[in-house]
């Protein structure tokens, strides 16, 4: 039998037996879960940095399939902040049971492993939290952001959002389809970085206006049903109870530390989403009034990004048509933007500011030739006059005095 099948379907779920094989090693009270996670973070940015990029259009004969393995993947990134809970406050109580029940079904009592076993103490504390949060983070942006895309199917959208609230990002669900996939490369889209703009006050910037956001299209789809912006019916109100539910439930398992074990985890993930939202659109612009275009988003066929974002790196046609769904994304290798190097490449260079700009200059005067149009190119004038980088800067002074040229 061809494991073929098994690879095409599964690749994409790397991430989560990655994720598995942390919590099994947490469940055993292992010493070797930094390492492990070390390892395997090597091998990913490895991977990102000298896989070949893959540009290949996939067709599946089973894709119905991805819908069951994603919500299996919710619950197996959930549990992963669970243990992470039952690991801070493991000294004090066994949380939910789980000591007990796996007890029950295996004979192992791991509530003594972490208290007085040989390992006892020797699991770190900061590993278990970069699991939580990698886990946190792909049950709410990767996969996360795929389901609550499929607004017609209440069950993917209940597992996104489900995922989301482990993460602190609810708003996701909202703010994301609803708002940034009509106002991306707009002025009014705080998750589009400008150009010249650095990453670190970007990040404030645009969790700020996503928050501001996330209330204002509320209220204003609550006001259009009659609805008090209180009801109910407000779908942030419901996420931000969710998430304080999971806040609770660490207070229970550790008391104040569990408390900012969650906050800790919520911020891993606020800030990963951020860093993506970074590199993705990062100083592209559009007319308001015209629909989104392939030209709208950096796009990335590295093989590791493809398969470790749920193809979220193939950005450009999923802007252009959020409909389609994650493995039936196109590569656009000719008619879309790319970005400087795979996605985990991209986002390490962007945290180096002086580095970034560097780079992105020339890219973007390569979008400005190649991909804008007339409309957009009077935008990016005044875009790169704004910019404070010299180069971008003298770009927009030549297409204006060019402008000025051709009216005289």
């Amino acid at each position: 039998m061809s494991l073929y099948p098994i690879w095409k379907y599964g690749r994409f779920f790397l991430g989560t037996a990655f994720i598995l094989g942390a919590i099994i090693l947490e469940l055993l009270c292992s010493p070797w879960l930094g390492t492990y996670g070390a390892i395997g973070i090597s091998i990913i940015f490895l991977g990102d940095l000298f896989l070949p990029t893959d540009e290949t259009t996939y067709s599946y004969d089973n894709p119905g399939v991805f819908y069951p393995l994603q919500y299996a993947s919710q619950i197996i990134d959930i549990f992963a902040v669970v243990m992470f809970a039952w690991i801070l406050g493991a000294t004090s109580g066994d949380f939910l049971g789980i000591s007990a029940a796996l007890e029950f079904v295996t004979g192992y009592d791991m509530l003594a492993a972490y208290t007085t076993g040989p390992h006892a103490g020797e699991v770190s504390v900061f590993a278990a939290l970069a699991f939580a949060g990698g886990a946190a983070a792909q049950a709410s942006i990767a996969i996360g952001h795929e389901l609550t895309h499929r607004i017609d199917n209440r069950v993917a959208v209940f597992f996104g959002r489900l995922g989301e609230a482990f993460g602190m990002h609810t708003r996701f669900s909202i703010r994301h389809p609803y708002g940034h996939h009509n106002w991306v490369c707009t002025e009014k889209d705080p998750a589009t970085a400008k150009r010249g703009e650095n990453l670190y006050p970007f990040l404030v910037r645009s969790i700020v206006g996503q928050n501001v956001q996330v209330w204002e299209l509320e209220q204003a789809r609550l006001e259009k049903m009659g609805d008090s912006v209180f009801s109910w019916k407000n779908q942030a109100l419901r996420g931000w109870g969710m998430e304080a539910m999971v806040l609770i439930g660490f207070y229970f398992a550790a008391g104040w530390v569990g408390v900012l074990g969650f906050l800790a985890v919520g911020a891993i993930v606020n800030i990963g989403l951020e860093l993506a939202n970074y590199i993705e659109h990062f100083g592209l612009v559009r007319s308001p009034t015209e629909p989104q275009q392939v030209r709208h988003a950096w796009n990335d066929n590295h093989m590791m990004s493809f398969w470790l974002t749920s193809a979220i790196s193939r950005h450009a046609h999923h802007h252009a048509n959020a409909d389609v769904e994650f493995w039936n994304l196109e590569p656009m290798t000719d008619e879309a933007p790319t970005t400087a190097a795979g996605y985990l490449g991209t986002i390490l260079l962007a945290t180096v500011p002086n580095l970034w700009h560097q780079v992105m200059n020339r890219k973007l005067l390569d979008w400005d030739e190649r991909f804008a149009n007339a409309d957009e190119k009077a935008l990016v004038a005044q875009a790169n006059l704004n910019s404070n980088q010299a180069l971008l800067v003298e770009a927009g002074r030549n297409y204006l005095q060019s402008r000025k040229s051709l009216a005289a």
